[in-house]
């Protein structure tokens, strides 16, 4: 899925890349959060995750999988997505109102 929040909008996702520059956390696991949680990183079993991967608690592996069975979360984030590029088709098939005006010019 692709994010539409990114390091400018959100500051849970800028927190996450500063962690991922300075080596706290890998690529492979940011990519994973950004891409199947494109809406709502703070949730709070990412925020856990992320917390316990921070104090070396567990593994990104762990964490990964940790999140991956949490199947309601996922879906929820898919479902929202979908309606959002439905929402975004409708609008671009709309004419905007100020193209339709009444009375025309010859």
């Amino acid at each position: 899925m692709k994010t539409l929040h990114n390091t400018k909008n959100c500051r849970y996702r800028k927190f996450l890349h500063i962690q991922l520059k300075h080596g706290k956390i890998s690529g492979k696991f940011y990519k994973f959060l950004c891409r199947n949680f494109p809406y709502r990183v703070t949730s709070r079993e990412i925020q856990l995750c992320v917390g316990k991967i921070l104090d070396g608690r567990i593994t990104e592996e762990k964490a990964i999988a940790i999140l991956q069975k949490n199947d309601n979360e996922l879906r929820r984030q898919k479902e929202m997505y979908q309606s959002n590029i439905e929402c975004r088709k409708k609008k671009s098939h709309v004419e905007p109102s100020w193209n339709k005006c009444s009375w025309k010019v010859l």
